[in-house]
C-alpha cells in the first residue's frame, strides 16, 4: 500500500487484500497447478532455444571463417555475441527472480517444484511499488526488457518498426487486447503481477517473458547470420514436384503433367510477394491464395488473368538477389445450375423454391443472391432460395460467391392461372384432397332437402403440383339469385363465405326453382400464410336446379 494514506484507507485496503486471498482459496488446486505445468513448459522449450541461439553464433562464427574474415563481417560476429551475451544476462537475472519467488513461499518442492505455488501475497508485493522509492522491482523489469528491444531494433534492424521488434515489457495502453476496456491500473507490472497473482502464475509469466527474450534474440541472430552467409543457399529440401495442365480431367481425356525437382534451402527464409501481398513461407514455399476475378471470358468461357510474383533471398556477403516473373493463369465461367420444380418461369407473387449449385466452387461455395423485379428468400443450406416475383415479366437473379458476381439467370413470370369454381355439399373441396364434400353436378342439382350448399375453388392441376403451399383459394362473396320459371324472384342475395344456408336465405324455394350462383370475391393464401385479393377467376354464374 503507497505511503501517506489515511488509516482507515490502510484498514480498507487489508481488507481488500483479505478478500482476495478469501477467495483464490476457493479456486480449484488443479487450476493452480496448471500455472505450474505452463512454467514446466516454457523452461523446457526455453533451454532448447538458447542452445540453438549459441549454435547460431558458432554458425556465423564459422562462416565469417569461410568468408575470409572480412572486417564488415567480423563486426556482424561481434554484434551477435552481443546480443547473445545481454540475451542471456537478462534470462539470468529472471531466472534469479524465480528463484527468490520460490525460496520466500515455501523452497523447493520435489513434487511441484515449489511449495507455495497457491501464495497470492508475496508476487504483488514483490514486483509492486516502493513506499521509499516510489520504484518496484516491476519498473525495474520492464525497463530491463524493453531496453533489449531498444537495443535490438537500434542497433540490427536500423530502427525499421516495421520489422515487428516492439517493447517486450508492454504497458495497457500498446496491448490491443485492452484498447476497448483499459484496465484502471494500466502499468506493466500490475497487469502481469497485479492482485491475488499466485506465485505459480508469477513463475509461469516470468517464463514466457523470458520466451520472449529468446525469441526476439532468435529474430536478430537470423538476421545477422544471413548477412555474413551463416544461411547459405544450401539446398537441403529436395522434393518431388509435378505441374498438372489440370487437376481434374473427364474419364477418356489425357492427363498431362510435368515432373521435376523443386529444391529450397532451410538454412533462410526468403521474402515472397505476389502482387505486393507479402507471403507466408514454410520449407522454401509460398502459399498464395485469393479470390480468382472472373469477367473477360471469350468465346470459350475462358478469362486470361496474370500476376506478378517475386522471391528475395540474402545471398553470402550480404547481397540481395530478386527473382522476378509474371505468372499467367486462366479463370473458367463459372456453370450455374438451376433445380426447380418450374425451371422455364415462376409464378407471380408467390414462393417458388429454387436450389441454385455452382459444381466448381465445391467447399468454398457460400452463395449470396439479389433480384431484380422479385424478392429472394434465403434458405436453411448453400444456394437454397425462394424466389417471390413482384413483376409479371422478368425476374433476374443475381449469384454471387465471396463477393464476385459469377452470373445473373433470368427468369420469366407467369401470373396465376385461374382456379376452378365449384358447388359442394358437405366439408366442401380442393383438388388432390381426401374425404371431400360431395361435388355437385350442375345438371343433377340438389334436392329440397339439401339445406346448405358450398362454394369452392380448385387450383389449376400444374399450379397445385408446383406449387401446393400457394394453391390455396376460397370464396370470400357471391351473389345468389332465385329462379322460377326463368324470372327472378327477388333481388339478389349477398353471401360473404364459401357457404350459402338456404333454409335462412330462400325458405320460399321449391322444386323446380334453380339458383344462380355468380362468385364476386376470391382469396388465395400464399406460402407465407397471408390471404389477399385474388382476381383471375370465372366470372360465369353457376345454376344449379333444385329438385
Amino acid at each position: 500500500m503507497a505511503g501517506g494514506e489515511s488509516p482507515r484507507q490502510k484498514m480498507i485496503n487489508m481488507m481488500y487484500i483479505v478478500l482476495i486471498a478469501m477467495l483464490a482459496l476457493n479456486v480449484d488446486t488443479k487450476v493452480l497447478l496448471k500455472f505450474i505445468k505452463i512454467n514446466q513448459a516454457f523452461e523446457t522449450t526455453n533451454a532448447e532455444k538458447i542452445v540453438d541461439n549459441t549454435n547460431k553464433v558458432e554458425s556465423i562464427r564459422a562462416a565469417v571463417d569461410d568468408s575470409g574474415n572480412r572486417k564488415e563481417d567480423l563486426d556482424v560476429l561481434s554484434l551477435s555475441e552481443v546480443v547473445r551475451k545481454k540475451a542471456d544476462s537478462i534470462i539470468s537475472y529472471m531466472g534469479d527472480i524465480k528463484n527468490t519467488v520460490i525460496e520466500e513461499t515455501g523452497g523447493v518442492d520435489k513434487k511441484y517444484g515449489i511449495k507455495g505455488y497457491k501464495n497470492i501475497d508475496f508476487v504483488y508485493g514483490y514486483f509492486g511499488v516502493n513506499e521509499n522509492t516510489q520504484e518496484g522491482r516491476g519498473a525495474t523489469l520492464q525497463n530491463v526488457l524493453n531496453g533489449f528491444s531498444s537495443f535490438v531494433l537500434d542497433s540490427i534492424f536500423d530502427g525499421d518498426k516495421s520489422s515487428g521488434v516492439h517493447n517486450l515489457a508492454q504497458n495497457a495502453d500498446e496491448i490491443p487486447l485492452y484498447q476497448n476496456d483499459p484496465p484502471k491500473q494500466p502499468e506493466f507490472w500490475n497487469i502481469n503481477f497485479g492482485y491475488g497473482t499466485s506465485a505459480g502464475a508469477g513463475l509461469a509469466t516470468i517464463s514466457q517473458l523470458q520466451a520472449d527474450v529468446i525469441n526476439l534474440e532468435t529474430k536478430a541472430l537470423n538476421k545477422l547470420g544471413a548477412a555474413v552467409g551463416a544461411a547459405d543457399l544450401k539446398f537441403d529440401l529436395v522434393t518431388l514436384t509435378d505441374l498438372p495442365e489440370q487437376k481434374v480431367v473427364a474419364a477418356g481425356a489425357t492427363y498431362r503433367t510435368q515432373l521435376f525437382l523443386s529444391a529450397a534451402s532451410s538454412a533462410i527464409v526468403p521474402i515472397m510477394t505476389a502482387d505486393g501481398d507479402t507471403l507466408e513461407v514454410t520449407n522454401g514455399r509460398g502459399l498464395y491464395e485469393f479470390t480468382a476475378q472472373g469477367g473477360g471470358y471469350n468465346s470459350e468461357g475462358l478469362a486470361e488473368k496474370q500476376y506478378v510474383g517475386s522471391i528475395s533471398v540474402i545471398l553470402p556477403g550480404g547481397s540481395d538477389t530478386t527473382f522476378i516473373d509474371t505468372v499467367t493463369y486462366f479463370v473458367a465461367r463459372p456453370v450455374i445450375q438451376i433445380q426447380s420444380q418450374s425451371v422455364q418461369a415462376l409464378y407471380l407473387n408467390c414462393g417458388n423454391d429454387i436450389q441454385v449449385n455452382v459444381p466448381a466452387l465445391g467447399s468454398e461455395y457460400n452463395p449470396r443472391f439479389s433480384a431484380e423485379g422479385g424478392d429472394v428468400i434465403r434458405g436453411n443450406r448453400p444456394g437454397e432460395i425462394t424466389i417471390v416475383p413482384k413483376v409479371n415479366t422478368t425476374v433476374s437473379l443475381k449469384v454471387s460467391n465471396a463477393g464476385n458476381l459469377l452470373g445473373t439467370e433470368n427468369f420469366r413470370v407467369r401470373t396465376i392461372p385461374a382456379p376452378e369454381i365449384i358447388a359442394t355439399k358437405g366439408a366442401g373441396c380442393r383438388r388432390n384432397e381426401q374425404n371431400c364434400g360431395t361435388i355437385i353436378n350442375v345438371d343433377r342439382g340438389i334436392t329440397m332437402a339439401d339445406a346448405t350448399i358450398n362454394m369452392d375453388v380448385i387450383a389449376d392441376e400444374s399450379f397445385a403440383k408446383f406449387l401446393p403451399n400457394d394453391s390455396r383459394f376460397q370464396v370470400r362473396q357471391a351473389d345468389v339469385l332465385l329462379v322460377r320459371n326463368g324470372q327472378a324472384l327477388g333481388s339478389p342475395v349477398r353471401v360473404t363465405g364459401r357457404s350459402i344456408n338456404l333454409n335462412q336465405r330462400f325458405p320460399n324455394r321449391r322444386s323446380g326453382d334453380n339458383l344462380r350462383i355468380k362468385v364476386t370475391r376470391v382469396a388465395r393464401s400464399n406460402f407465407r400464410g397471408e390471404a389477399e385479393a385474388f382476381a383471375n377467376f370465372s366470372q360465369n354464374p353457376l345454376m344449379v336446379p333444385i329438385n
